[in-house]
């Protein structure tokens, strides 16, 4: 047996063995020991069938990817840190060579196990998925959690593109602290929720400044739409007076910190219209260039929505992963389209569920930003860190639908529990 098989052999059981307490405690708090299973089966999904196909794609299908310099870049990082030769500076630590450190860290305590990296990104991925589900449950007391665990777990998005070393990974585990902290501030636990959002938006700014940014926006639009429970609506004006400053200094420090990383020196909305029409004529290379959408107006907003959420469509698809990828955006436009009732219904629970604003907010911004790339590859793979967000409009049933009552005001119950 090889090093990297043994390594890998070894890890595995760990990272499972440490993940399944968790697990279970969601199920009792959710009363429901059918959770825990598939909990388990969402584990193994992503962390052995999303971390080998992964690591194969990336190895015997593409000629090159930014995984292989994370690698070469890594095992050189972690001989200078066996040596005690490595140079630590967290003003190094920006973007790419943030991976690259990591991945040395990782060499440093497994060895140059390529395999086992993947597995351990893939093992942060999920916990980030797991902390967006737990998220759900507390915020959004109307909505449907099993349905969105189902999103969340199922789709091919989550538990392949997060699966190996990259960004991928950890912008995924980040934006999930991040919510989950969103998520207890915008159910009553302010000041405990923006500090675990802010270790979330911390981390991410070591590699993706802007996703940080966007989210803080996103939360602060969550915050004002917020409205105070009946309990507490004596301080409610104090309380959200308080909420809203501390998020909006949040917002600010997180889009000039994304601004200073992007180089970008009008943050204005003309400013931010010339940058992505730079962003779109630097990112046009390669066989999966396309024609983008840089919004400049409003009218324009549903076409980036299809653009970023569902395209490619197969009639683009140019080889196989491109086919893969345009049937998976096609099941989710299909099942958009037939759950617009829902979409319907969510939008008109934001002022009860703040978090869906959030949702809303964070997407919006997302698609206006990344319509402007001009390739689809680029675009699937950023689209792991919209999806929680997005499908969350669409697991909340509509109340026109009588049948699924007794099933929402069970979901509510549990919120209050899990928050």
């Amino acid at each position: 047996m090889g090093h990297e098989a043994f390594v890998f052999l070894l890890v595995a059981p760990i990272l499972f063995g440490v993940t399944l307490p968790s697990l279970a405690k969601q199920a009792r708090r959710e009363e429901d020991p059918s959770l825990f299973r598939f909990l388990v089966l969402a584990l193994f999904l992503k962390l052995i069938v999303g971390t080998l196909l992964r690591y194969y794609v990336t190895f015997s299908v593409y000629t090159s990817s930014d995984a292989t310099g994370y690698i070469g870049q890594g095992t050189d990082i972690a001989k200078q840190l066996v040596t005690g030769t490595y140079h630590f500076s967290f003003g190094a630590l920006r973007g790419s060579d943030s991976i690259s450190f990591l991945t040395g860290v990782l060499f440093t305590i497994l060895g140059p196990a390529k395999l086992t990296g993947f597995l351990v990104f893939s093992w942060l991925g999920f916990w980030g998925m797991f902390l967006f589900y737990r998220a759900f449950v507390i915020a959004v007391p109307e909505g449907r959690a099993r349905t969105y665990a189902r999103f969340l777990f199922l789709f091919p998005t989550m538990w392949f593109w997060p699966s190996g070393i990259g960004k991928e990974p950890w912008l995924v585990f980040t934006l999930g602290i991040a919510a989950f902290g969103a998520a207890r501030a915008l159910n009553g636990r302010v000041l405990r929720g923006i500090a675990i959002s802010l270790l979330g938006l911390w981390l991410m700014l070591f590699v993706r400044p802007h996703i940080a940014g966007m989210f803080a926006v996103a939360f602060l639009a969550g915050f004002v739409l917020r409205r105070p429970t009946e309990e507490r609506v004596q301080y409610a004006l104090v309380g959200k007076l308080v909420g809203v400053v501390i998020v909006a200094v949040l917002a600010v420090v997180m889009v000039n910190s994304a601004a200073r990383f992007l180089r970008i020196t009008d943050v204005s909305a003309s400013g931010a219209v010339t940058e992505l029409q730079n962003v779109s004529t630097r990112s046009d290379t390669g066989g999966s260039a396309f024609q983008p959408v840089v919004v400049r107006s409003p009218l324009q907003v549903p076409k980036a929505f299809i653009t970023v959420l569902f395209r490619p469509f197969p009639t683009e698809a140019d080889n196989a992963q491109a086919l893969a990828a345009a049937l998976e955006s096609t099941l989710l436009l299909f099942l958009t389209l037939k759950r617009l009732s829902w979409v319907k219904a969510a939008l008109l629970s934001m002022r009860r569920q703040a978090y869906v604003g959030l949702a809303l907010a964070y997407t919006t911004i997302f698609v206006v930003a990344f319509a402007s790339f001009p390739n689809f590859g680029l675009l699937v793979r950023e689209r792991d860190q919209l999806f929680p967000f997005f499908v969350v409009l669409l697991s909340i049933p509509s109340h026109r639908r009588g049948t699924d009552e007794t099933e929402v005001e069970r979901d509510g119950a549990l919120a209050t529990q899990g928050s």
